[in-house]
């Protein structure tokens, strides 16, 4: 499954390096990628090994919480 989030803190690379830094290693994350511009975070993941949810929690645990 793919899923495309909205972080409205992103605006760098530290951003952008933190973010996926935080999601690749998360079992079942099989890509993450960040587009600064847009501040959009898409994430390729098998959701029967990691819930939606705990993507959620892990960006916003690293100060980038996603929005509605």
């Amino acid at each position: 499954m793919q899923e495309t989030f909205t972080a409205p803190a992103i605006s760098c690379e530290h951003c952008k390096t933190a973010i996926e830094g935080v999601l690749r290693p998360i079992k079942g994350v099989e890509t993450a990628d960040v587009d600064i511009d847009s501040k959009r975070v898409t994430v390729a993941y098998d959701p029967e090994v990691t819930p939606r949810e705990t993507l959620i929690v892990a960006m916003a645990a690293e100060g980038y919480p996603v929005s509605a």
